[in-house]
């Protein structure tokens, strides 16, 4: 775990996970618990171990021992993944390290309906660059200069209540770090305090809300931003299924001028819901970078999942995965399982939907896309993902389209040098992923993932494109109770400003204790 302790900030490495297990120790004999200690052996046999067009070939072995911690007791709850991996290279011992692989997640209600916490950790390997290939495993077996492991944690106490029938009310404290491990000037900590007021009027089909928030982001390579801003809602009910609003406010940021600016903020909204299977979410609004528009559509049926969103506004952690790329197969197959499963689901078949979404892929496995940068970006994001759920065939697909825009340029942002937005004023990722999961038997599996991604610089010295198209093959099985074993295929195809070809054979033996 990392231990790079800043001054002032409690929330990195062992401090982060200590507090997240102390959260949930006082409820712990009293749920639901279960306790998961696991051990494999990943052998990877590469043409490319470098990634490069000079690159010789290697074994790799990625001995990962880990534990997996999930339930709910009293007034808690936690879920909580971990693997160290352990790699050591046949060919080139100086390669050898080791690398962490981290997704919890806990709560606890401190005062009983009125007080929480929540905690949560990730620890994942992240592309430096949108132009120098990607890593498309959870561990980054390839000695990838281009790829690095980045970690993220957050503490967010909060209050919530209400004030009679008048409102409801929410406080909130957010604290969160963001690390990596190439470059420190990537780091950054926020410090951010939203507070939000909901409440209904005299008629019962208008209601209003309240948002307020101030936000502070430290970046590592020493500059800082803040942006302030306040946000009313009117919204009225036309028919059951169909909503209103009108949008006002006012904003206040650094991010154009050394110094904060304030503007004026207006928008509408439309809400509609034909039905408990479809729903559909529109708002346009003025905010200081231009016209922002967000787009929600979902549509399930007995079989088949649909989901469209589209955002546009300022990322400040735009090092985070969350906030820059697709995330991992994990959180794709979560979003697509909220859209099949009726609101009246329960965690349980949740989580069985999940897991036939994703057969023998990783959870942990980042999708496609995203890139690590040390200052405030204007991002319009594009997703669309479907999912069709058959007895013994599963099949997903992801389409992503992010163009991110450098904001503050010659205002002494400080981008680091060689860095993305250094070369490139303008960066669109365009990426897709098709996976197909197919039950040979009760207890074997075989899955096919085809993932191509595009990016794109513009507005720089010079023109900036690699174009990356991965292919992979595995087949899983059951030897036991708690016992797994697999057997993969990949192969890589990267063009444009950087070029290099791979093909891997991978093995992997695992077992639940």
């Amino acid at each position: 775990m990392a231990t790079d302790l800043k001054p002032g900030l409690p929330v990195r490495g062992p401090v982060f996970l200590g507090l997240l297990l102390v959260l949930v120790a006082c409820e712990a004999l009293a749920g639901d618990w279960k306790i998961t200690p696991t051990i494999a052996v990943n052998e990877t046999a590469t043409d490319n171990v470098a990634l490069n067009t000079t690159s010789k070939s290697d074994l790799i072995s990625d001995i990962n021992p880990g534990i997996r911690i999930e339930g709910s007791g009293g007034r808690s709850k936690l879920r909580f993944d971990y693997q160290l991996h352990n790699l050591i290279y046949a060919q080139d011992s100086s390669r050898n390290n080791t690398q962490n692989a981290l997704n919890a997640f806990g709560t606890l209600e401190a005062l009983e309906n009125w007080f929480f916490i929540e905690a949560s950790g990730v620890i994942s390997q992240q592309s430096i660059s949108a132009f120098g290939g990607a890593t498309s495993t959870t561990v980054n077996t390839n000695a990838n200069n281009n790829t690095t492991e980045t970690s993220t944690y957050r503490i967010s106490p909060y209050f919530r209540g209400s004030f009679g029938s008048l409102a409801d009310y929410q406080l909130r404290y957010n604290l969160s770090s963001t690390s990596s491990k190439s470059n420190s000037g990537f780091d950054s900590d926020t410090n951010e305090l939203v507070a939000s007021l909901k409440g209904v009027t005299a008629l019962a089909s208008l209601g209003w809300s309240l948002d307020a928030s101030s936000q502070k982001v430290k970046f590592g390579n020493g500059r800082s931003n803040e942006a302030d801003r306040l946000r009313g809602v009117l919204s009225y009910k036309v028919t059951p299924a169909i909503q209103v609003s009108l949008i006002g406010g006012r904003e206040a940021n650094d991010y154009l001028t050394v110094n904060k600016e304030s503007h004026s903020t207006k928008g509408v909204g439309l809400d509609w819901a034909p039905t408990d299977r479809t729903q559909v979410s529109v708002s346009r609004e003025d905010r200081f970078f231009g016209k922002s528009n967000n787009y929600s559509f979902t549509h399930r049926t007995a079989g088949t999942a649909w989901k469209y969103v589209e955002s546009k506004d300022v990322s400040a952690q735009t090092n985070q995965q969350s906030s820059v790329g697709l995330g991992t197969f994990f959180d794709l197959a979560s979003s697509i399982c909220l859209s099949i499963l009726p609101p009246s689901s329960t965690a349980a078949e949740r989580a069985a939907c999940i897991s036939a979404l994703l057969g023998p892929i990783s959870p942990t496995n980042p999708v496609p896309g995203g890139f690590l940068t040390s200052g405030v970006s204007l991002q319009h994001r594009r997703e669309f993902s479907f999912a069709v759920v058959g007895i013994r065939n599963t099949v997903t697909f992801a389409a992503t389209q992010t163009e991110s825009q450098a904001l503050s340029q010659g205002t002494g942002t400080g981008f680091l040098v060689n860095e993305d937005f250094s070369q490139a004023s303008n960066i669109r990722q365009r990426g897709g992923s098709i996976n197909w999961s197919h039950k040979l038997t009760p207890l074997s599996s075989l899955t096919g993932t085809f993932s191509r991604m595009t990016s794109t610089g513009s507005g720089g010295a010079t023109s900036l494109e690699t174009i990356q198209k991965m292919m992979n093959l595995n087949f899983t099985t059951k030897l036991g109770p708690h016992t797994n074993a697999g057997l993969g295929a990949r192969h890589v195809i990267t063009e444009g400003t950087t070029s290099y070809t791979e093909n891997a054979v991978t093995g992997v033996l695992s077992h639940q204790f």
